[in-house]
């Protein structure tokens, strides 16, 4: 089976395509926005705002790729919307044009904006999205329309617990680095219940589901950890597992607490999502097992 997998030098689609590559019956194609990319380790280029010309016919896409505000260049915001939009144009030409069969389209949480709620649902309406978020809003409608040949689903995510500790995102990446420095932690909504994070592994099973099935239909899913906890809880139990000397220091908060619904993609890919306690265990162990990018 050829799959596609845009951004796979990225983090996130770096996991992705290291995941999938242990499995024989996959072929993968891997795309780099970056010229010295080109065809190393199986690794070509191709700028996505731009018509694709690869003599690639895939089963499947996955789409990582993308412009946001922690991108190396993403400083411009006002070119966050355009570039996300030209890069799924051109998607879906050349997905349409190839006789794609699969997408999947990473999305964001970001699109709902601002967050008044206590539990969000895919039908809740944006409310203020940063141009992040309305890009992938957009970007979901268009990968979405009925006249594709091929069918989509949209994941929106929180953000990834991922094994490279270079950046300061997610927050529990941030707050991660200070326990593991038995530095303070900064934080607020620590009474509230915490399901925003999931971890590549939970993706790939997802992937795995999608690729096997015969017949999905597109849709748009909340995708997240189940078994919500409160933030508290999360923060004392990375605490423990690496020994930490830190100490907690509430703060005003910024933002309202929320949790993310996932259950209507548990019920339409019979998706058993691991808790939120097992994700962030099983992270924290893959870290005190050495396998990391160390910041």
């Amino acid at each position: 089976m050829r799959i596609l997998i845009s951004g796979a030098d990225g983090v996130v689609g770096g996991e992705i395509a290291n995941q999938l590559s242990k499995n024989k019956k996959y072929k993968l194609f891997l795309l780099s926005n970056k010229k010295k990319s080109k065809k190393k380790n199986k690794l070509f280029y191709q700028d996505l705002t731009k018509p694709i010309n690869l003599k690639i016919k895939p089963y499947a896409i996955i789409h990582c790729a993308a412009k946001h505000h922690f991108s190396k260049t993403g400083n411009d915001i006002r070119n966050i919307y355009s570039t996300n939009i030209k890069m799924t144009q051109n998607l879906i030409k050349f997905s349409n044009k190839n006789n794609v069969k699969k997408f999947i389209f990473f999305s964001s949480i970001d699109i709902y904006g601002v967050i008044n709620k206590k539990i969000v649902f895919e039908n809740q309406k944006p409310n203020k999205p940063n141009l992040y978020g309305r890009s992938k809003f957009l970007s979901e409608k268009l990968f979405c329309h009925e006249k594709n040949k091929f069918k989509t689903v949209c994941l929106r995510i929180p953000g990834v617990f991922t094994f490279n500790l270079k950046k300061n995102h997610p927050l529990i990446i941030k707050i991660l680095k200070s326990i593991m420095n038995d530095e303070n932690v900064h934080t607020y909504n620590l009474n509230k219940k915490f399901n925003n994070i999931v971890d590549v592994r939970e993706v790939i099973k997802l992937i795995m589901i999608v690729l096997k099935k015969k017949r999905i239909n597109s849709g748009i899913y909340n995708f997240s950890a189940s078994n919500p906890v409160k933030f508290v809880y999360v923060i004392n139990l990375i605490k423990k597992i690496f020994r930490s000397k830190s100490k907690i220091v509430k703060i005003k908060p910024k933002k309202s607490s929320f949790v993310i619904s996932n259950k209507k993609i548990s019920e339409e890919f019979n998706l058993k999502i691991s808790s939120t306690k097992n994700i962030i265990t099983r992270c924290c162990q893959r870290i005190l097992d050495k396998d990391y990018i160390v910041a």
